[in-house]
């Protein structure tokens, strides 16, 4: 260190030079400004926006298409019914010709069977049930019109025509789903031999002779029942290579 007014060298840590006698001037260091230090922004839990419960409605509203379709395919079937009526009641003066009930009856069955599949109003498997059943009951008014008797509707035709629209409902509802769907041939088979069995059994109890028939409708539901496990696992197999 050197003193600044004669130029000796001054031991270090020296407050006067030992020649002059001048005070040594020491630079004070400017005090270290300190930064604010940014504080970690604190976690504020978020807590989900209440999600609103939606249910999905039973009954739906038609789309334009379907509205649009729906009248125009009622009104194309209320004219002959009203056209029918109106001769029927001229002639008569009284709404009483078979032909009249049969005609109105086989209206309203198409338009039951024509409109509630494609107004989509309802689910599928609903909708197959509601067709199914108006022409049953449809069958049921002309068979006891016709035959006065509808004994081998009741035990017969009536629980295979149950069974075939339980079957169309349950293969609507699978429709969904994409396993169902791959084996979808496989479960109509399946189906087909759980119809063929019954069909047997119905058939069997009507006519009290006919014994050879449980026999045949085992075999055929038994074909059915193998041809289901075939088509299924197929139908499982392929699916399986298309993910791949």
């Amino acid at each position: 260190m050197f003193c600044k007014n004669c130029g000796s060298v001054m031991e270090d840590g020296a407050q006067f030079c030992s020649k002059c006698g001048t005070k040594v001037q020491t630079e004070e260091a400017p005090a270290a400004v300190s930064e604010p230090v940014e504080s970690a922004p604190e976690y504020v839990e978020e807590t989900p926006a209440p999600t609103e419960n939606v249910k999905e409605k039973f009954i739906k509203t038609p789309t334009k298409s379907g509205k649009s379709y729906a009248v125009i395919f009622t009104a194309l079937t209320l004219l002959p019914a009203i056209f029918v009526l109106m001769i029927d009641y001229v002639a008569n003066l009284a709404v009483d010709w078979p032909a009249t009930k049969y005609v109105v009856g086989a209206l309203v069955v198409v338009w039951i069977c024509s409109v509630l599949p494609v107004i989509r109003i309802m689910p599928a498997p609903i909708t197959a049930i509601i067709c199914f059943a108006s022409v049953t009951l449809y069958a049921m008014f002309v068979i006891k019109e016709i035959n006065g008797s509808m004994e081998w509707f009741t035990v017969f035709a009536l629980p295979m025509i149950m069974i075939l629209a339980v079957f169309i409902g349950l293969d609507s509802a699978l429709a969904a789903n994409k396993i169902a769907t791959a084996v979808m041939p496989g479960i109509v088979a399946a189906e087909a031999a759980i119809y063929s069995f019954v069909f047997g059994i119905l058939w069997s109890h009507y006519y009290d002779d006919a014994v050879y028939m449980p026999r045949i409708s085992v075999v055929f539901a038994c074909g059915f029942l193998m041809l289901a496990v075939i088509l299924a696992a197929m139908g499982y197999v392929r699916m399986i290579n298309q993910k791949k």
